[in-house]
């Protein structure tokens, strides 16, 4: 049910900002600004599963629990960098948007660093002791 109360929420602003427009292009802004933020309500919601989820997978596999919060990390940036940036392309702010985008790209890479060099570890470990 989430779903169609998501759609219509979105469809609404869509649509309401498209008649707002040709009054007042900032109202348009303003209304979804508005309807993004009450979606990502709805979103951080969701993730309580997600993490629970997680919770269950570090319970049930032998894998350290930095690797699962910085995975979880990395999940939140990626969705909320998304937001960020769709909100100023629809404000008509292609530039910041990018500039977002890039920000983000890097601060995964950065929490990802770790893992791969732990991941070449396993990895090195597992041809040293084949031979």
């Amino acid at each position: 049910m989430d779903v169609i109360s998501v759609g219509v929420i979105g469809l609404a602003a869509a649509l309401l900002a498209v008649q707002l427009k040709s009054v007042r292009t900032e109202y348009a802004a303003y209304v979804v600004f508005g309807a993004g933020v009450v979606i990502a309500f709805y979103t951080v919601g969701r993730l309580e599963a997600v993490v629970e989820l997680f919770g269950r997978f570090l319970d049930e596999l032998p894998v350290d629990a930095v690797y699962m919060a910085s995975l979880l990390k990395m999940i939140g940036i990626a969705y909320t960098v998304q937001f960020c940036a769709g909100l100023c392309k629809d404000a008509g702010y292609g530039a910041m948007a990018g500039q977002i985008e890039t920000f983000g790209k890097l601060t995964v890479l950065s929490l990802s660093l770790p893992l791969v060099l732990a991941l070449l570890d396993t990895v090195r470990t597992f041809l040293y002791e084949g031979l």
